[in-house]
């Protein structure tokens, strides 16, 4: 756990006791389901070779989301491809029409999941696009880790991969609708959706855990399983601190999409919304200024940068912002 990102969670739920007051975490017990193994055959598929295109053409694609490898930047698209950045231009690397929904990313591999139980993963290290479906239910969050991927998805549906490529799906009984994961490990992780409902993977298995909210909740991420941040609609934002949530003010009314906690808190949300720690109680967020009414979809960190996707009516955009100081060092696409 990297100390500055715990710190700042930590700072944020005592703000939040401040500002709110505890939310009362009245916490669900649920037995551990049994899981279902089902085995499923990753076939490699060659990499395309790819062929430079021009900017606007490639940010004229409706972009869902983004994350970065060690090498490269990704993004997915809804219908639109895999697309690449090495530092120096975009390049389309895969022109499949799955409609991807939310990347995230190792090393060297990118994993984008999307509508009817698609999965891809991308792998720089063996220049293969691995394509599966995993279920019939829509994915809208995945969490990778060293020993697998968690995933989430419609009417409750939660699958857990691990490095041989077996799946063991987890429904859940309550069947509402999980929009993303943080993972720590095959046995530890958070997942939340619809109507402020969270879950959290531990010995026991997969437990509700009460926020005693009803907005939908769009992201979750966290440095330990004890110290998680999650937003969602109307500008909720909660932190998981102490064994409950808290619920603090975000100083918005809009949907919040995309949340990372290293290094430090950011939020990305509707109608160029993106916020950042503020360190004051009264107003524990401070906004940052994009110069743009888009949509933003996913942010994500590479080096000292915050790299920020938005989606408009056509098309997308990408963010340079600098963690230091909120300055946007460069702007690509035309949202």
């Amino acid at each position: 756990m990297k100390t500055g990102a715990a710190a700042a969670i930590a700072v944020l739920a005592v703000l939040a006791a401040i500002g709110i007051g505890l939310a009362g975490g009245r916490i669900f017990r649920a037995p551990p389901p049994t899981p279902i193994r089902v085995n499923v055959t990753f076939t490699p598929a060659p990499t395309p070779s790819p062929t430079p295109y021009d900017e606007a053409a490639i940010f004229r694609e409706p972009i869902s989301g983004g994350c970065a490898t060690t090498s490269g930047v990704w993004l997915i698209t809804n219908g639109g491809g895999l697309i690449r950045y090495d530092g120096t231009q975009w390049v389309e690397v895969d022109g499949t029409l799955r409609s991807l929904t939310r990347a995230a990313c190792t090393t060297d591999k990118t994993y984008g999941v999307g509508l009817v139980g698609a999965l891809m993963i991308s792998d720089e290290t063996t220049r293969s696009i691995r394509a599966i479906d995993v279920t019939i239910q829509d994915l809208w969050g995945v969490s990778p880790v060293s020993d697998g991927a968690w995933l989430v998805g419609s009417r409750g549906m939660i699958i857990g991969i691990d490095t041989n490529g077996d799946v063991y799906p987890f429904p859940t009984p309550d069947e509402i609708d999980l929009f993303d994961v943080v993972a720590f490990s095959l046995q530890s992780a958070w997942a939340v959706g619809d109507r402020g409902i969270t879950y959290r993977l531990d010995s026991r298995g997969w437990t509700p855990i009460g926020t005693d909210q009803t907005n939908a909740l769009r992201s979750v991420a966290g440095t330990t399983p004890g110290n998680v941040v999650a937003v969602g609609d109307a500008g909720t934002i909660l932190t998981f601190t102490s064994g409950g949530w808290l619920a603090a003010k975000s100083g918005v009314d809009v949907a919040l999409r995309d949340v990372i906690v290293d290094p430090g808190v950011w939020i990305a949300g509707d109608r160029g919304t993106l916020l950042t720690a503020s360190g004051v109680a009264s107003a524990p967020f401070r906004k940052v200024d994009l110069g743009t009414t888009c949509d933003l979809v996913s942010l994500f960190a590479r080096g000292n940068e915050i790299w920020v996707v938005g989606k408009g009516s056509i098309g997308g955009g990408v963010w340079r912002v600098r963690v230091a100081d909120g300055v946007v060092v460069q702007h690509y696409g035309g949202c």
